[in-house]
């Protein structure tokens, strides 16, 4: 995070100053940034911030950059207290990153730069129509790490809501890397944690309108189902096969379906890519010898988006059966001819005392988003298998003194993995489970139990990642009553055809040995299985009629 030695020196690299000048050449009204910095305060990312804003300014002339150094009246007048701070447009709106955006957070800079340029908050409909309910003004603190795949959607969720309602939103985004203290004041001890006006906390990336009701309620919403009016109603949204998951066998099948002529849709309730976007390091996806599990996803997002919509925020509630399939979420209907369900699966818990207690507060099941909270500290990761010992590399690769807990004498995982962790030097507890995750106000002990002598013991932890294993998003077809595999996966046949027919299933959700590069070829296989069969019962029908 250097400066560039002279004027003629840029500091991103020429293939990001290449995509950065397509994505401003849309910029509408000229957007002021002042940026805040002093020395002696993360004067690293202060850098980075200021190199950054320099290569924006030198790319557009819509943004400028007011550089505010140790400028004691300039902090008070914005109320800037931490550095590096960056305001966009402070006299028009109230959009705080405080921290330099040089993760994954940068996303939601550079979509709040394009929104205050634009003043088009590219919110929904019906969110707008809930926003016209708030009276009071609100505070939004959103606490993100540079890794998170999560992060810029919660903030731009913010954004959004700011720009719509600049009187009465504010957003503050705070890279909690640099501004641990801060983090530890609002007790964050998973991300995306955001703060709706010093009343109410969540955690995790939420849907567009789920954010928006709680915004102006204030209440946490945890049921968005709204009533419908039926499938006949405007709410409706018809397709030949509705796609439901966008990891690498939701988008693939995208991908398929598009390129056979099926008008076809993907609906994501969470972030695109699935659990591949929070695994640090992919090494054995064809291609590629090693690249980042979000990397590898953005990059199949971008083929799919040119064949497909991927619509997110889209949380599937209930599949109807009848003369078509109707996809219920929780505010649209979608009507189509065959579904492809591809939801993936989850990460399995403990069920041990303390772990629901202290989940997202010590607890977590992703190394990419909440590794960062714990540089320095101590943490266990429990399990034995590939994502086990990847995320245990990658916290050691952070700087967080980590240590494996394993129920077994021997790891289950790739030995390339294996030979890495004792490379390393990651110390590994051997045939030891774990009954309890304990505390009074924090996470501080994990209690185990030895296999073979059943002695028990405490181990001092400040934080504990789960990597036992997934289990199947069945819940939204749970109610089907498909044929299913030892585990709760869905039986298919070895083109996704399940035991219902118009209903096919891929990826992670059938079982199998759930890889990336099994995902794509099961949803390459359902999609064409879904044209065989439409292009079928066309002809069928045809020839009734005939």
């Amino acid at each position: 995070m250097t400066k560039p030695s002279n004027k003629d020196e840029w500091f991103l690299p020429e293939d990001q100053r290449k995509a950065l000048a397509s994505f401003l050449k849309d910029f509408k009204e000229v957007v002021p940034v002042h940026l805040f910095v002093t020395p002696g305060q993360n004067d690293a990312y202060a850098d980075f911030a200021r190199n950054l804003m320099t290569d924006l300014v030198r790319l557009t002339d819509k943004v400028t950059l007011n550089l505010h150094s140790a400028d004691e009246k300039a902090n008070e007048k914005f109320g800037v207290e931490r550095f590096p701070t960056l305001l966009i447009a402070p006299e028009k709106y109230s959009i705080r990153f405080t921290g330099a955006p040089a993760g994954e957070e940068g996303q939601a800079f550079l979509h709040a730069l394009m929104m205050a340029s634009t003043g088009n908050s590219f919110l929904s409909a019906r969110s707008k129509e809930l926003l016209q309910e708030l009276r009071e003004p609100r505070q939004v603190k959103v606490f993100v790490s540079p890794t998170c795949p999560y992060c810029p959607g919660q903030c731009v969720n913010a954004i959004k809501a700011a720009i719509e309602k600049p009187l009465l939103v504010s957003v503050e985004c705070v890279e909690t890397g640099e501004n641990p203290e801060y983090a530890e004041e609002y007790s964050v001890g998973s991300i995306p944690h955001t703060v709706y006006d010093e009343k109410l906390s969540t955690v995790g990336m939420e849907s567009e309108l789920a954010f928006v009701l709680q915004l102006v309620t204030l209440e946490a919403a945890k049921d968005m189902a709204e009533e419908r009016a039926g499938t006949d109603s405007a709410d409706a949204s018809h397709h030949d096969v509705v796609i439901i998951g966008s990891g690498p066998a939701g988008l693939t099948a995208g991908i398929y379906a598009k390129r056979a002529g099926l008008d076809a849709v993907v609906l994501e309730k969470g972030i695109v890519g699935g659990l591949v976007s929070i695994t640090p390091e992919v090494e054995n996806y064809p291609g590629f010898i090693n690249i980042g599990g979000k990397m590898l996803m953005d990059m199949i997002h971008e083929q799919a988006k040119q064949y497909v919509d991927v619509i997110t925020g889209q949380t599937v509630e209930e599949i109807k059966v009848g003369r078509k399939l109707e996809v219920l979420t929780q505010d649209l209907v979608y009507v189509a001819d065959a579904v492809i369900y591809a939801a993936g699966a989850s990460w399995k818990k403990l069920d041990v005392p303390g772990e629901d207690r202290f989940m997202s507060k010590g607890v977590s099941f992703c190394a990419s988003c909440d590794g960062f909270m714990f540089k320095g500290k101590k943490v266990a990761v429990v399990g034995g298998g590939n994502t086990a010992l990847t995320d245990a590399l990658h916290l050691k690769n952070l700087g967080v003194d980590v240590f494996i807990v394993h129920r077994r004498d021997s790891f289950r995982a790739e030995q390339h993995l294996v030979d890495s962790v004792l490379r390393e030097e990651i110390p590994v507890h051997w045939n030891i489970v774990v009954e309890e995750i304990g505390g009074k106000e924090t996470l501080t002990f994990i209690s185990v139990r030895h296999v073979k002598t059943g002695e028990t013991e405490r181990i001092p932890v400040d934080g504990v990642f789960l990597a036992i294993g997934i289990v199947p998003n069945v819940e939204a077809v749970s109610h089907l009553g498909l044929a299913q595999e030892p585990g709760g996966y869905i039986r298919v046949d070895r083109l996704g055809r399940t035991s219902i027919p118009r209903i096919y299933a891929a990826g992670d959700i059938t079982g199998g040995v759930q890889q990336i590069v099994t995902a794509v070829s099961e949803g390459a296989s359902a999609a064409m299985a879904v044209f065989e069969d439409l292009t079928r019962r066309k002809t069928e029908s045809a020839a009734r009629k005939a």
